[in-house]
């Protein structure tokens, strides 16, 4: 029974929710109705894609210390292994049932994942590689895959849906180097050399300060018609925006704030006042 337990665990399921504002942005220009098929869209990538991707990426770490969203993660097993098998295929399988494009994005967002945590290959290990990928499959792949599945390819003759394609992975580019920060020792121990490694610990905020920026420009861009959007966005944001600041000058003063528990914080307010943002444009 504790086996089972913590292979669910290790699925971190929780975690899918820091990648909701990606597809409620997308769902921003869809309009799609309430149906079987949005459902089916929003299964498929957060209760099987992701959450499988996290259980293969677990079993092959072998995490001893904190990790997104869990600050013990348990011991995997060869069970992980096969339900993240299993969610995979029942992911690529359902993907058909909405169509065969976005099955394709489906597909190749479960290989690129693949190729990202497995032992032997392992593209993780390679800090610009390894945040290429997280950048544009996280970001932008899962927008444009999502309009492909509920609307058409005509949606990309509106300028404001290219700019909030990019948007979303300089969303993603923005907390992904954080999320990295505290383990810099554990990820050397694994033979990992990860984009925060690269960075330092002050260049890893000063990145992520200039990919938020980034961020709000193509909001901005993408709300050039409707400004009032765009400040909503910022008020939203201010109180995630706040943290950051303070947790940046706090860090540069001791490095002992660079930590597990002001990382999940960072994460956890950002991502549920993005989704809070793009629910409330959703609902005007």
């Amino acid at each position: 029974m504790d086996n089972i337990k913590n292979t669910v665990t290790l699925l971190r399921f929780p975690f899918s929710i820091f990648l909701l504002p990606v597809s409620l942005f997308s769902f921003f220009y869809i309009q799609p109705p309430i149906n079987f098929q949005l459902f089916l869209v929003l299964a498929i990538w957060h209760l099987l894609v992701f959450p499988s991707s996290n259980g293969y990426n677990s079993y092959n770490d072998m995490d001893e210390g904190p990790i997104g969203g869990l600050a013990s993660p348990p011991k995997p097993t060869k069970l992980l292994l096969h339900l993240s098998n299993f969610m995979d295929i029942a992911a690529i399988s359902l993907s058909f049932l909405i169509n065969n494009y976005f099955a394709f994005f489906v597909v190749l967002y479960i290989i690129t994942s693949r190729l990202y945590s497995n032992r032997n290959i392992r593209l993780k290990k390679f800090p610009i590689i390894g945040f290429l990928v997280v950048f544009i499959f996280q970001g932008a792949w899962i927008f444009c895959a999502n309009i492909f599945a509920l609307s058409s390819i005509h949606l990309f003759s509106n300028r404001s849906v290219i700019f909030s394609a990019i948007a979303s992975s300089f969303f993603i580019g923005t907390i992904y180097p954080l999320t990295q920060i505290y383990q810099h020792e554990a990820d050397r121990k694994d033979g990992v050399q990860t984009l925060s490694m690269l960075l330092g610990i002050k260049g890893t905020f000063i990145f992520s300060t200039l990919f938020f920026a980034i961020a709000t420009l193509f909001v901005y861009l993408s709300f050039s018609n409707t400004l009032n959007n765009f400040w909503l966005f910022n008020i939203v944001m201010l109180p995630s925006t706040l943290y950051f600041i303070f947790w940046t000058f706090r860090s540069f003063k001791n490095a002992e704030q660079v930590n597990f528990k002001n990382t999940m914080v960072m994460l956890v307010l950002s991502s549920l006042l993005n989704n809070l943002y793009f629910l409330i444009l959703l609902l005007k």
